[in-house]
C-alpha cells in the first residue's frame, strides 16, 4: 500500500523532533565537560582540608636530646644530670654573656661527667659482682634468697655448687627432717609456686652448696653419710625380710582357716 501525503509529513515531523533532542543532548555534555574541571579544582582544597585535619589529629610529639651529654651507665637507664649551683654559669646567665656561658656550660658538663663515673664506679662494687667471676650480672634471686653472689652463668657452670633442690630430694638424698629444712636459719630457702598446679602447696628450693655444707656438718662427712645410708638401706632389708617371714609363717593357718570355718558352720 503506498504512503500517503499525511503519513509523510508526520514521518518528518518525528525526524526533526529526534534531531533536535540530539543536538540538546550533545550541547548538555559540552556544557558538562566544560564545568568538569572546575568542580575538580573546588574539590581539590576541600581534600587537602581533610587530609590537614587529619594530620592535625595525629599528637606527633618529639623530644630533642643532646646525645653528647649522655652517658651510658649499663644499668638500662640514663642517669639525670645534677643541678648546677653557682660558678660560672649562673653567672653568665646573669650577666647574658655568651662567653660566661659557654664555659659555664663546659665546667657543668665536665663535673657532670665526674659525678657520673663516680656514681657508676659506686654501683659497680664488688658487693655486686659475681664471687667466681666478677661478673656484675649477678642473679638477685640468689642474693636475696641465699645471700650468695652469682651471675647466670656461673649457676649454669657449677651445678655441684649452685643448682637448686627441692625439699624431697634434699630428705632422700641428705637424709634431712622436716624440722631442719623448715629451720630458715640454719638452710634458707627460696619459696614458690608450684609448678604442676596452683592449689598445691608451695614448692621450697634450697642451694645443693648450702645443703651438702649442713649434711656434712650433721653426719660429719660424705662417707658418714653414705655408711648411714647402708644402714637403713640393710635395715629396711631387714624389717622387709622378716616382714615376709612372718607373713610365710601364718600362711597355713590362713589356709587351714576357711577349712575349719566350713566345718563349724556343718555342725
Amino acid at each position: 500500500m503506498p504512503t500517503t501525503a499525511e503519513q509523510l509529513e508526520r514521518i518528518a515531523a518525528s525526524r526533526q523532533q529526534a534531531q533536535r533532542r540530539l543536538e540538546a543532548r550533545q550541547q548538555a555534555a559540552a556544557a558538562a565537560a566544560a564545568q568538569a574541571p572546575t568542580r575538580g579544582q573546588e574539590a581539590a582544597p576541600a581534600a587537602q582540608n581533610a587530609r590537614q585535619r587529619k594530620k592535625r589529629a595525629i599528637d606527633l610529639t618529639y623530644c630533642d636530646y643532646n646525645l653528647t651529654t649522655m652517658h651510658d651507665t649499663r644499668g638500662g637507664f640514663l642517669l639525670e644530670p645534677p643541678a648546677q649551683e653557682g660558678g660560672a654559669a649562673s653567672q653568665a646567665g646573669a650577666d647574658g654573656s655568651a662567653t660566661a656561658q659557654a664555659a659555664g656550660t663546659a665546667a657543668g658538663a665536665a663535673s657532670t661527667k665526674a659525678d657520673r663515673a663516680a656514681r657508676v664506679e659506686g654501683e659497680v662494687s664488688p658487693d655486686v659482682q659475681c664471687a667466681k667471676c666478677k661478673s656484675i650480672d649477678v642473679d638477685f634471686n640468689y642474693v636475696k634468697y641465699f645471700g650468695e653472689r652469682v651471675c647466670r652463668r656461673c649457676i649454669k657452670q657449677y651445678p655441684d655448687e649452685y643448682s637448686l633442690l627441692t625439699k624431697t630430694e634434699c630428705r632422700e638424698d641428705y637424709l634431712l627432717t622436716e624440722s631442719e629444712m623448715r629451720d630458715e636459719t640454719r638452710l634458707p630457702y627460696w619459696t614458690k609456686a608450684n609448678p604442676h598446679k596452683s592449689t598445691y602447696s608451695n614448692m621450697l628450693l634450697y642451694l645443693r652448696k648450702q645443703v651438702e655444707a649442713f649434711a656434712w656438718d650433721k653426719w660429719g662427712s660424705a662417707e658418714a653419710l653414705d655408711a648411714e645410708f647402708e644402714r637403713r638401706a640393710a635395715e629396711k632389708q631387714e624389717r622387709a625380710a622378716k616382714k615376709y617371714k612372718k607373713k610365710l609363717a601364718g600362711a597355713p593357718r590362713r589356709a587351714a582357716m576357711p577349712r575349719w570355718r566350713a566345718g563349724v558352720l556343718a555342725r
